[in-house]
């Protein structure tokens, strides 16, 4: 038995949220990658005349929630068609990421986003049809492994 407690990406899945109390969430089909880039935190130049060795100082700033890439098949059903009614209509969403963590625990990371990329295809003889969408977080995120 190996002594990592890494878990696979396996039955990882993206769901978007909708504006009732509480959220209803719907998992967006045939996903194949979630890429999370979760977050920056900004740099504040504070560096003044009498910084001590004459080094430059700075502090952190705001943290920048980053960008969910998404990529899957493309299969045209009413979760992927949701995105460009999300997308037309500038709407920010709740969404939520569900993944397998250490032993039977699941990482849950939840915050709100808009769509600021949608690709479809390429469309090509003898390859399956993908997708690809671009979620710009907004706003805090929560992490929970439970």
């Amino acid at each position: 038995m190996a002594a990592s407690k890494a878990k696979l990406g396996y039955g990882s899945k993206f769901y978007i949220g909708d504006a009732a109390s509480p959220t209803g969430y719907t998992v967006l089909s045939e996903i194949a990658t979630i890429n999370f880039a979760d977050y920056t935190v900004g740099e504040i130049d504070v560096t003044h005349l009498l910084s001590p060795n004459t080094s430059e100082e700075s502090i952190p700033g705001m943290l920048k929630p980053g960008t969910i890439e998404l990529t899957g098949n493309y299969t045209g059903d009413a979760s992927q068609q949701n995105i460009d009614v999300l997308a037309v209509a500038l709407t920010v969403f709740p969404w939520k990421i569900t993944a397998p963590a250490s032993g039977a625990t699941v990482l849950t990371i939840t915050g709100f986003g808009y769509i600021v990329k949608k690709e479809t295809g390429p469309f090509e003889p003898n390859k399956k049809s993908d997708f690809k969408v671009g979620v710009r977080v907004s706003g805090a995120i929560t992490y929970s492994v439970a």
